[in-house]
């Protein structure tokens, strides 16, 4: 077998991190490590730091965001409460420190002094206070807002001084600070809606109190501009150019015609080049995210659960894995990923096509069958080829298939709907949760509560078991009975298929050598507020080869 661009990059001049060492969130909030304040200076406010990603937001409405991908450009303008660090631990950001009552249903955050928004507001509780009221607004106001069900089990939230705030809870929640700590959960400007682009209830100029503020969002590109009212250090770039390429080729182009700093997914086929290069860096970490297919399941013939089960043992996983994303993913053998608190393997959907066609029989399903399956454009590692062989096995075994690819915000406007109003029988998909938890991922998942438009569970699977299982894990303290909670559900959803289980990816970055500060984490946020240039190549790294070499 061909060696993997993974394993390849193991011998060479990159930043691998194994996954033993930090395994996390998907949707979560690593603190970058903050440099020291770099040599020589800030760069000109002119001087921008140019990334080039995958796909557009679809929204900047914190409260509507259900993709890491769009966390991860917002994390830069809004900051949370809480946030996660690279260690997987709790630590403060917008609150110095916090006090929980010994019951679990009353926390008491004092928050950080000196903090100003991009408009000059000071933070205090007020403001906090007025964030929490806007969620609950919208929560009445507005039918597809995915963030506000976090908010069912606080009762209230009360400003105590000037610098202190109260959460007081219906009940003990597991993980609270956690679910805080999403981008959802930021503390915009009490005064984000006096802007003319802004609604109260509808943010797409977010202010924040971030290392940088929002300046423009075209069809191309959003640009940030650094905030030097940040407390602390400030950021090196004077502007952050968020690209929206989908093509993976486009983006590599882009990098090597120095037209864009850092690319993120580049292509699998071309990583062991650039890792060669010594003109460019290459990052490869293991991440949380679970990348799967999902089937409608209301709608025939996915609404039985043979030709579910049938579709799963039609593709071959592992020659995917190894043909076209050149070995960098594992096969899942549960709903989660084995880095997930409430992960148990679950078995596996070996490939095995007659068997497939032996189920498709029993379940009546005639040859020629048509299927239209939507992909996305750029979201995930090779996501239309992937697609494009999902489809050419599912034709071996007597389906009609057609491929839709869109991008992302024309995908969600296409899923975000109920269930009559949806056209397509499947479509790829994936998550990684915001924690490392299967909280964060089951519920929103395979929740018949969460379905669209209340929710992302787009395979519009229901199983009223599960549901009870998974109702009952969320509020349950006692981690091994909740662990046990989640394994139950898993194992139960694994039977059902209500999607083709396909694999865990790994993630990789590519940035031009002479930036450093630039960190990838499990979770696949890419911290580049803190990135600077240097004029020297950077001292190698334990374990690293010198350019251009390998083993």
């Amino acid at each position: 077998m061909k060696e993997s661009w993974l394993s390849q990059l193991r011998g060479m001049r990159t930043a691998f991190v194994p996954a033993a060492l930090v395994f996390l969130l998907c949707g979560s909030l690593y603190a970058a490590p903050r440099p020291t304040k770099p040599a020589g200076g800030l760069a000109p406010e002119e001087e921008t730091l140019r990334i080039g990603i995958g796909i557009k937001p679809d929204t900047l409405e914190p409260s509507q965001v259900t993709s890491s991908a769009v966390a991860n450009l917002l994390d830069q303008v809004i900051e949370t409460l809480v946030t996660v660090d690279e260690n997987g631990q709790i630590v403060p950001q917008l609150a110095e420190r916090w006090e929980a009552s010994a019951d679990g249903r009353v926390y008491t955050f004092h928050l950080a002094q000196g903090v100003t928004f991009h408009d000059g507001t000071p933070l205090d509780a007020n403001a906090v206070v007025w964030n929490y009221n806007r969620l609950k607004l919208l929560d009445a106001e507005v039918t597809d807002c995915p963030a506000t069900a976090q908010l069912a089990p606080i009762d209230r939230v009360d400003a105590i001084d000037g610098s202190t705030v109260q959460y007081k809870l219906l009940r003990p929640v597991p993980n609270f600070l956690a679910t805080l700590s999403w981008v959802s959960f930021g503390i915009l400007s009490p005064r984000s809606e006096s802007l003319p682009d802004n609604k109260r209830l509808n943010i797409q100029h977010p202010v924040g109190t971030g290392p940088f503020a929002f300046e423009a969002l075209t069809a191309d590109q959003l640009v940030l501009r650094r905030f030097d009212g940040y407390r602390g250090e400030r950021p090196y770039f004077g502007k952050l150019a968020f690209k929206f390429i989908t093509s993976p080729q486009e983006r590599e182009k882009g990098l090597t015609n120095g037209q864009l700093d850092v690319i993120l997914l580049p292509s699998a086929k071309q990583l062991s080049s650039f890792a060669k290069n010594a003109r460019y860096e290459v990052i490869a970490k293991p991440s949380t995210r679970t990348i799967f297919v999902n089937l409608n399941n209301q709608k025939a013939p996915f609404n039985d659960v043979r030709v579910r089960r049938a579709v799963n043992l039609a593709i071959d996983k592992q020659a995917i894995i190894d043909q076209v994303l050149q070995g960098a993913g594992t096969v899942m053998d549960s709903p989660v990923a084995a880095g997930v608190f409430g992960y148990c393997p679950a078995g596996s959907y070996a490939y095995d096509p007659e068997a497939a066609r032996s189920l498709l029989a029993e379940a009546d399903v005639k040859p020629g069958t048509h299927l239209k399956m939507l992909t996305t454009r750029g979201r995930y590692l090779e996501d239309e080829a992937v697609a494009q062989r999902i489809a050419g096995y599912l034709r071996d075994v007597g389906f009609d298939v057609t491929v839709e690819p869109l991008d992302w915000p024309a995908l969600m406007g296409a899923l975000y709907r109920p269930p009559q109003q949806v056209t397509a029988d499947m479509h790829l998909f994936g998550w990684a949760p915001s924690f490392p938890d299967a909280a964060y991922q089951l519920p929103q998942l395979f929740d018949s509560k969460k379905w669209p438009p209340f929710g992302p569970a787009s395979s519009f699977y229901k199983n009223p078991e599960v549901d009870k299982l998974l109702d009952a894990a969320v509020d349950e303290a006692e981690p091994r009975a909740r662990k046990d909670m989640f394994c139950q559900a898993g194992q139960a959803i694994w039977n059902d298929a209500p999607a083709i289980f396909l694999w865990v990816q790994s993630f990789p970055v590519t940035y031009r050598e002479g930036l450093t500060n630039i960190v990838s984490l499990p979770s696949e946020k890419v911290q580049v507020a803190f990135a600077r240039r240097v004029t020297a190549p950077p001292a190698e790294k334990p374990g690293m080869h010198q350019k251009g070499k390998t083993q």
